[in-house]
């Protein structure tokens, strides 16, 4: 298949839109919570069930602390324990609020500006 600069121009677009818009969507019939208090979600959280992906393969003890940022945004860390390497791994972060911060909808990174949903749909 050739490509000419057009083309790529028009692929390169279309991959932009799609990575950048994918952070900011929400499954088709969820509704992120309103009313949300962004200090009653910072802290320390375990995690007792998950499914398994590519970033958390083979680790069990995992923990997601956050915590504020000067900016508004929120710190994201998590970590874990690799029983099979036998090593302490963590990833940091950060958490930005898509629209406004008492709606549950934001937005993470790990990766530099390539962001991906963390949404909340239900606070207990």
């Amino acid at each position: 298949m050739k490509f000419n600069k057009l083309t790529l121009t028009t692929l390169l677009a279309m991959f932009t839109i799609t990575v950048f818009s994918a952070c900011s969507t929400i499954p088709k019939g969820a509704v992120a919570v309103s009313s949300f208090e962004k200090e009653k979600y910072l802290g320390k959280w375990y995690e007792i069930a998950r499914m398994d992906f590519r970033f958390e393969r083979n680790m069990n003890n995992t923990t997601a602390m956050y915590t504020a940022n000067k900016d508004g945004s929120i710190r994201v860390e998590n970590a874990g324990y690799n029983y099979k390497k036998n090593v302490w791994k963590k990833a940091i972060g950060k958490a930005k609020f898509v629209g406004k911060e008492d709606v549950a909808m934001l937005k993470v990174s790990f990766f530099g500006p390539f962001y991906g949903g963390a949404n909340v749909f239900v606070i207990d």
